[in-house]
C-alpha cells in the first residue's frame, strides 16, 4: 500500500507555508511526537468527515500533552499554550487554511504539467510540540498532502498476534511502534497487517478497521478497543439504514472458516473486500469475489461519500 502516482504531486505545508517536501510523510510521523490523521479529499476540495478529523486531533494532542507534561516538565509553558490552543474551533480553522494552501500549491504544480489532473488527495496532519518556538502557540502544524493511493480491487491481509497500546488515540508514537508489523507487511507483499489477541480475537489492522461476516451479521471490534476510523463510522451507518446487522464484538480468528467474507476500511482504501487472509496461527483462507456482505458495503460506503464530504470554503 503505496503511492504509484510521481513525486511531483505532493506538498508539505508548516503553519501555513506550503514547499516541495522537504520530509517525506515517513519521517514526518517517524521523527516527531504529537496527534496526527490521515484524510482523504472529494471532488479535490471537500474532506470527508473533516470533523470528525479536527476531533480527532483535538483529543490525541490533548492526551500526548498531558503526558509530556509529566515526562517533560521543563516545557511546561509551551505544553501548557499547546494545551489553550486545541479548542475545536482554532484547529478546524487552522486546517481548512493549511488544506486550501496546500491545494492551491497543487494547482498550481497542475497548470505547469508538472503534476497529475483529476486525482483525489490524501492529507496527512501532524500536530507537534517538538519543533514549536516558544513565541508562537507552542504547536506547529505540517500538512503532507500527495495524490491518493492506488488500491487494489481487493486484498491479501496477514493476521499477527499484536495489539495497540492506546487503541482509542491516534498518536505518532503508534507509527514507531509498528514497525516490525509493517516490515512483516512489505516482505509478505500484502496489503495489511490485522491484529489479534493470544485468543484469536481481531481487533484492528496496522491502519485500517476490520470486519467479518457469520451469517448474515457484520462483526467487528468494539469503539474502546481501536481507533474508530471515519469510514468504520460510514460502514456502521450505511449498515443500520439497509437493515445489516452489526455486532461490536471482536471477530475471532478461531472461526474464520464460518465467514462469508470479510474487509478492512480506511480513509484511504474506503472499504476493500480480502480476498485472502494468512496467519502463522490460523493458516489461510481465500474468499470469493463477490461472495458475502464485503462487496455490497463497498458499494454502499462509496455511494455516500458526498454526503460526508464537508467543503472547505462555503
Amino acid at each position: 500500500f503505496f503511492p504509484t502516482r510521481p513525486v511531483a504531486m505532493s506538498v508539505l505545508v508548516r503553519n501555513g507555508k506550503a514547499a516541495s517536501p522537504w520530509l517525506t510523510k515517513h519521517d514526518l510521523l517517524h521523527n516527531y511526537s504529537g496527534a496526527y490523521t490521515t484524510a482523504r479529499t472529494v471532488s479535490q476540495s471537500s474532506i470527508f468527515e473533516f470533523s470528525m478529523h479536527c476531533q480527532r486531533l483535538v483529543d490525541t494532542g490533548r492526551d500526548v500533552l498531558r503526558r509530556r507534561l509529566e515526562e517533560t516538565p521543563e516545557l511546561e509553558g509551551r505544553f501548557r499554550k499547546a494545551l489553550s490552543f486545541l479548542e475545536p474551533a482554532n484547529v478546524r480553522s487552522v486546517l481548512k487554511c493549511e488544506c486550501l494552501t496546500a491545494f492551491d500549491y497543487l494547482k498550481s504544480l497542475e497548470q505547469s504539467e508538472q503534476g497529475v489532473h483529476d486525482c483525489e488527495y490524501q492529507v496527512t496532519v501532524l500536530l507537534t510540540s517538538d519543533t514549536a518556538e516558544d513565541e508562537g502557540p507552542g504547536l506547529d502544524v505540517y500538512t503532507y498532502v500527495q495524490a491518493l493511493p492506488f488500491v487494489e480491487a481487493t486484498v491479501a491481509v496477514e493476521a499477527r498476534q499484536a495489539q495497540r497500546s492506546n487503541p482509542t488515540v491516534k498518536d505518532a508514537q503508534w507509527v514507531n511502534d509498528r514497525q516490525h508489523l509493517e516490515e512483516i507487511q512489505r516482505q509478505l507483499g500484502v496489503n495489511e497487517v490485522i491484529m489479534h489477541d493470544d485468543s484469536g480475537s481481531i481487533s484492528e489492522g496496522l491502519q485500517t478497521n476490520f470486519f467479518a461476516e457469520i451469517d448474515g451479521v457484520l462483526l467487528t471490534a468494539p469503539d474502546d478497543c481501536v481507533l474508530s476510523g471515519t469510514v468504520r463510522k460510514v460502514v456502521l451507518e450505511v449498515s443500520k439504514a439497509n437493515g445489516i446487522p452489526v455486532k461490536l464484538e471482536c471477530p475471532n480468528m478461531g472461526d474464520i472458516n464460518r465467514w462469508g467474507s470479510c474487509f478492512i476500511c480506511s480513509t484511504s482504501r474506503l472499504v476493500k473486500p480480502i480476498h485472502a487472509l494468512t496467519s502463522p496461527n490460523f493458516g489461510e483462507r481465500r474468499f470469493e469475489k463477490g461472495a458475502g456482505l464485503a462487496h455490497r458495503l463497498e458499494e454502499l460506503v462509496l455511494q455516500s461519500v458526498q454526503q460526508h464530504a464537508e467543503p472547505l470554503t462555503e
